[in-house]
């Protein structure tokens, strides 16, 4: 009966160990798991203004400091040749102690308005740069018409 009871003992305990080592293993993958989890919640990227949800507002950050500067750059471009936009801006400054919202909304109106203006001059800009090349397109058709009944006339 020694043996048996040895025999026994020694797979309960095999069966133990068997079992230690696999719990324990499913623990460390699953911590390892969790862990990767965390790092790629970390590491993924804000949410983009498409995927926000339905009642959440917009993300605004710095968006005053980045179109004052494009306002600057743009005045920069245009030589100073018009005096409104400065004329607007102390407008705004007139009109007493304005809050740091107010005036970045006001900002961001008149850098719209500039936007808005200096486009509408590059579409006219265009629309006279084409109708020069139709006017020219039109004179070389005629000269080559000319031409061809000049050739026709001599033959």
């Amino acid at each position: 009966m020694d043996p048996v009871l040895y025999v026994l003992a020694a797979a309960l305990l095999a069966a133990l160990i068997v079992f230690a080592s696999r719990f324990r293993g499913q623990a460390q993958a699953a911590d390892e798991e969790h862990r990767r989890n965390v790092a790629a919640v970390v590491a993924r990227p804000q949410p983009h203004t498409d995927e926000r949800g339905e009642g959440m507002p917009r993300r605004r950050r710095n968006m005053g400091s980045r179109m004052l500067a494009q306002r600057r750059a743009q005045q920069a471009e245009d030589g100073m040749e018009e005096e409104d936009d400065g004329d607007e801006a102390a407008e705004f400054q007139l009109s007493g102690k304005i809050g740091a919202k107010k005036q970045r909304k006001l900002e961001e109106k008149q850098a719209r308005k500039a936007q808005r203006e200096a486009e509408e001059a590059e579409r006219e800009e265009r629309k006279k740069l084409e109708s020069k090349r139709e006017e020219e397109r039109r004179k070389e058709e005629e000269r080559i018409r000319l031409e061809e009944e000049r050739q026709v006339g001599l033959d």
